[in-house]
């Protein structure tokens, strides 16, 4: 059988289907897929669990360092757009964006309404919001309540059920 090149929507298609049999383990690596495809479509799907203040979809992605990941994104994006774009900025100009990622955004959280996310280590327990953290062959989320609800988002409980929650007492 000749090698075939995999479409980004089969790829995406490929991935609604590992999620839709596991969907209480978010965390499940699907078969064939890169820690690169997989930080890009947990972001991808991300904002379907959080609501915003005013109700709107998440439709913005701003990514704040040139990587495979923001590459695959914005590949992602671009052959299902639904009204979503993605755009390379410095950590300063988030005006309009409603999902973060990269490296660093935790000093620049609460200058706007925005779900922060990095794959940074400890970027969670440190004050991000979201931290996608590799765990073997598995991909999981960390999720900080705290900065989370501080910006006036809102996890749904179905995300909080799949995730390592932290940010949620006086010990946390």
């Amino acid at each position: 059988m000749p090698f075939r090149r995999i479409s980004v929507g089969a790829l995406l298609g490929a991935l609604v289907c590992v999620c839709a049999v596991f969907p209480s383990e978010p965390s499940r690596s699907a078969p064939g897929l890169t820690e690169v495809e997989l930080k890009a479509v947990f972001l991808l799907r991300l904002p379907q669990f959080v609501s915003w203040p005013d109700q709107r979809p998440a439709s913005t992605f701003c990514i704040t360092d040139t990587s495979e990941v923001s590459t695959l994104l914005t590949d992602m994006v671009a052959s299902a757009p639904r009204g979503r774009s993605v755009r390379s900025i410095s950590t300063d100009d988030i005006e309009g964006c409603d999902v973060v990622y990269g490296a660093a955004t935790a000093a620049y959280q609460g200058s706007a309404v925005a779900l922060w996310v990095s794959d940074e280590p400890g970027f969670a327990e440190s004050g991000g919001m979201v931290e996608l953290k590799r765990r073997g062959a598995r991909m999981g989320l960390v999720v900080n309540l705290r900065a989370l609800e501080s910006a006036g988002l809102k996890a749904s409980s179905k995300l909080l059920q799949l995730s390592e929650v932290v940010g949620v007492g006086a010990n946390d």
